[in-house]
C-alpha cells in the first residue's frame, strides 16, 4: 500500500470511529432525556394522585406477584387514608439527582437511577405509641433508613432520605421505560437482576458516603 492510500484508510477509519462514537453519544443523550422526562413524569403522577399512570409506569414484573387491582387499591389507601391510618404527603417535586444511563450484561438492559428526599405524615386512626412503642416504631423504620420524629401519640413525621428508583427498559419491558423503586426487599429479585440489584445497592452506598 502506498503512502496516498495508506493515509486514506487512516482516514476512513477515523472518519467511521468518529461516527460511531457520536452515534453511541447521542443515543446516550436520547436515553437520559427519555429517563429525565419519566422521572419528572413519575414526581407529576404521584402529586396528582393519578394511580393509573403510576400502575402504568410501574415495571410489569410487580403484577405477577401483586395484582394490578390491588396495588391500585394499596395506592388509594396509602394516599386516600383508610381507618385504620391516613398519609399525608406533600405535593412537590422533590430535588433529586440523576445517574448516567448504564448498558446491562443481557436482555438489552439499560437503566439509570435517580435519588432524592421525601417527607410525609402519618397519623393512625384507631392507635396510640406508648414511650417503649415509639421506640419500637423509630427503631423499626430506622432499619428501612426512614427516621421517624412522633408530632403526637398517634402521629409521626417521617423522612426518607436517599430514596433510590432504578428506571430501566429491557426485553421483559417490551423496550418500554420503566421504574421500580429500589429497597432490599427479597421479592425484587423476583422482578430484575441480582447484577442491577448490586448495582442500586452501590449506588445508594455511595451516595450516602459522599455527602
Amino acid at each position: 500500500m502506498n503512502l496516498k492510500n495508506y493515509f486514506k484508510v487512516v482516514l476512513c477509519c477515523f472518519f467511521m470511529t468518529t461516527v460511531s462514537v457520536n452515534g453511541i453519544s447521542q443515543a446516550k443523550t436520547t436515553a437520559i432525556k427519555q429517563v429525565e422526562a419519566l422521572v419528572l413524569k413519575m414526581f407529576n403522577d404521584v402529586n396528582n394522585r393519578d394511580y393509573d399512570a403510576m400502575l402504568n409506569m410501574s415495571h410489569p414484573k410487580i403484577y405477577d406477584i401483586v395484582p394490578k387491582e390491588s396495588m391500585k387499591e394499596i395506592f388509594k389507601s396509602m394516599f386516600e387514608g383508610n381507618e385504620q391510618f391516613s398519609v399525608d404527603l406533600p405535593k412537590i417535586e422533590p430535588k433529586y439527582k440523576l445517574s448516567k444511563v448504564y448498558n446491562g450484561a443481557k436482555d438489552n438492559l439499560e437503566y439509570a437511577f435517580v435519588s432524592y428526599d421525601m417527607n410525609m405524615s402519618m397519623t393512625f386512626h384507631d392507635q396510640e405509641f406508648d414511650e417503649a412503642s415509639k421506640k419500637t416504631m423509630v427503631d423499626m423504620m430506622k432499619a428501612k433508613d426512614m427516621d421517624v420524629t412522633f408530632v403526637s401519640n398517634n402521629t409521626l413525621d417521617i423522612a426518607m432520605n436517599d430514596r433510590v428508583t432504578i428506571v430501566l427498559k429491557d426485553d421483559s419491558t417490551e423496550n418500554k421505560w420503566v421504574i421500580l423503586n429500589y429497597d432490599e426487599s427479597p421479592l425484587l429479585t423476583q422482578i430484575v437482576s441480582s447484577d442491577l440489584l448490586q448495582a442500586a445497592k452501590t449506588y445508594k452506598q455511595e451516595l450516602i458516603a459522599g455527602k
